[in-house]
């Protein structure tokens, strides 16, 4: 049963840190001037990362919500974990850079 708990952490932690790359590369291919701006010092590009990175932060609530109702609780706890990067680079991008 323990082995089963250890799966289903890391398949939530898989599924919350593809969810913020998938709404990275959706901002890389809606907003194509992104590869032109190269530099994370320029302020449009923090403005749409920073929108991507909450985007998929938002996409992790969905699945944690969705997995909470099929009663995968250690799966939807794995989701909430791989959300740390996603929230500590929102608070980079808004606060610190």
């Amino acid at each position: 049963m323990k082995s089963k708990n250890k799966i289903d952490l890391i398949i939530g932690i898989v599924i919350g840190l593809c969810a913020p790359l998938f709404s990275i590369a959706i901002a890389g291919e809606t907003f194509p001037v992104l590869q032109e701006l190269g530099e994370i010092a320029n302020p449009a590009w923090k403005l749409i990362a920073m929108r991507a990175v909450s985007f998929g932060v938002i996409l992790n609530a969905a699945f944690f919500f969705l997995i909470m109702n099929w009663g995968r609780d250690h799966m939807a706890r794995g989701i909430l974990i791989a959300c740390i990067p996603s929230i500590i680079a929102v608070i980079y991008f808004q606060f610190i850079a």
